[in-house]
């Protein structure tokens, strides 16, 4: 069996970060899978939010966080996810990020939906994700306590106390196990591919939760999954994000008639989930939504990524409205774990979209991702350092591994179930439908990671008999205060938090 002090489980910007600072006292493997160019960081446009303009504080970035969060945020949590985010800027920065700035050589703040003030840092305009990711990676290729494999995580290996003590890899060819003295860490990304419309990479299949939930790990609030009000679908069948921040410059929704879709202009900039609402409901009146930003001055120059492929497919952003519509973006839910990434599995940790640090709340506040994925990535390393070392505990034969090619083979039927039943607007009949639907694939497809996430984030979406951030039920249209409080649920038990529930 190999080993190295810590297994990272992900190249995306948690896990490269995470990475990094674990290096500094241990020797750390990554299993990378698909690499950096394949995680959802590198396709991240908006930026990272941060109180770093004049006259704003971390205090009121809490505030509009909470906000967002519809009353299942961690308060103490989303202060010091705040608080630490000048600090985040000012480290990517050292590391090289090319944070774009004005001409007096300040940066440049923009605004997204939910934020009160312009505190948005960005990179090449709408390429943040790519340059903070290509930053970190290309350190981590430099160090020389980090060892990157292209390999992919099947299985969480643990002993006979139940603690995670390293992972079993599939190269396409065989498995084996590597070792992990002190941690294995989980940043493997989010679950939008189960959607089949998103602006996630089609390895977003929810490997992660599928993973630590064979692992014994609680996972928490699955059914807050973040619609994008604004993705660009090519005819090629590919999905773009069109950014956020165009509305935070000036751009407005208006329908295929020219019409406003807000009364109010201001309205373009409230939180993700009642900004897919509205366009979800419109498009179910058989109207078609466009994003007008022919009124933004330097628009193509200000988001030249979004505008070079949209010209690629004839299409002008500076002269014309665009087609958008929502797409699955960003799970809120994920594995249960605090801001350094520890679940409820000693020696596992889960950091990045795949974690459920309670940051997020109901929905999360845009741009608030990047900077959760580096704060818990800094403060991992503090937690490894406390962990028990040089083990000798072997690891149990493995109960359950997963099978990447039963994902692949089975995306084409679950993404149409999970948009048409478990998508924008969710109701019980359809839900219990889905259910019934996943059991029989969960039958054909017993390795499939994703068949089980998808049928996590439909039961969390059935027991929650109410309508609350990004969870909208037909059926319970308004927020339960019996319900405000976290969805819990774990292989151990068959319960959310104290109601149990039946499948």
């Amino acid at each position: 069996m190999e080993a190295a002090g810590v297994v990272m489980v992900g190249a995306g910007i948690a896990g490269l970060t995470a990475a990094l600072a674990a290096a500094e006292t241990d020797d750390v493997c990554v299993l990378a899978g698909g690499g950096p160019e394949a995680s959802s960081s590198s396709r991240a446009q908006g930026g990272l939010a941060a109180a770093v303009g004049e006259g704003d504080d971390p205090h009121l970035h809490a505030e509009d966080t909470l906000r967002a969060g519809a009353g299942l945020c961690d308060a103490e949590r989303v202060r010091q996810l705040a608080a630490a985010a000048p600090s985040v800027v000012e480290w990517l920065a050292q590391l090289g990020v090319p944070f774009d700035r004005d001409p007096s050589g300040r940066l440049a703040l923009g605004r997204e939906g939910g934020h009160a003030r312009a505190r948005i840092v960005h990179a090449g305009g709408d390429a943040t994700g790519r340059f903070i990711t290509e930053a970190l990676w290309q350190a981590a290729l430099r160090h020389p306590r980090i060892e990157i494999r292209q390999e992919h995580c099947v299985g969480i290996a643990r002993d006979a106390s139940g603690r995670a003590v390293g992972a079993w890899t599939w190269d396409g060819a065989r498995h084996r196990l590597v070792g992990a003295r002190r941690a294995v860490g989980l940043a493997t990304g989010g679950v939008g591919a189960l959607f089949g419309r998103t602006s996630n990479p089609p390895s977003a299949v929810g490997a992660g939760v599928a993973l630590a939930y064979h692992a014994g790990a609680t996972l928490a609030n699955l059914e807050f999954v973040q619609f994008h009000p604004t993705l660009w679908l090519g005819r090629d069948g590919d999905a773009m994000l069109v950014s956020e921040a165009l509305r935070g410059a000036g751009a407005v929704l208006v329908t295929e008639l020219g019409a406003p879709l807000f009364a109010d202009p201001a309205d373009n900039l409230r939180t993700r989930d009642v900004i897919a609402l509205a366009i979800a409901r419109a498009e179910a009146d058989g109207h078609r939504v466009f994003l007008d930003a022919t009124k933004v001055p330097e628009v193509a120059a200000r988001f030249p990524s979004i505008a070079a492929r949209l010209r690629r497919a004839g299409l002008d952003l500076a002269s014309q409205p665009i087609p958008v519509t929502p797409g699955a973006h960003f799970l809120m839910g994920g594995i249960e774990a605090d801001l350094a990434g520890r679940t409820s599995v000693p020696g596992l940790f889960a950091l990045g979209e795949t974690a459920c640090t309670g940051v997020h709340g109901a929905n999360r506040l845009a741009s608030n991702s990047l900077l959760e994925c580096v704060v818990m990535g800094r403060r991992f390393s503090e937690a490894v350092g406390h962990e028990p070392c040089a083990r000798t505990h072997t690891a149990e034969d493995p109960e359950w591994l997963l099978r990447p090619e039963q994902d692949e083979a089975v995306l084409s039927e679950l993404a149409p179930l999970m948009w048409s039943s478990v998508g924008i607007v969710r109701d019980a009949p359809g839900l219990r439908a889905a259910l019934a639907e996943l059991e029989q694939m969960a039958e054909r497809y017993p390795g499939s990671g994703a068949v089980l996430a998808a049928s996590l984030i439909a039961r969390s979406a059935l027991w929650r008999r109410e309508s609350r951030g990004s969870h909208v039920r037909r059926d319970a249209p308004a927020p339960n205060p019996a319900y405000a409080r976290p969805s819990r649920i774990g292989k151990a038990h068959s319960a959310f938090t104290s109601v149990a529930i039946t499948t």
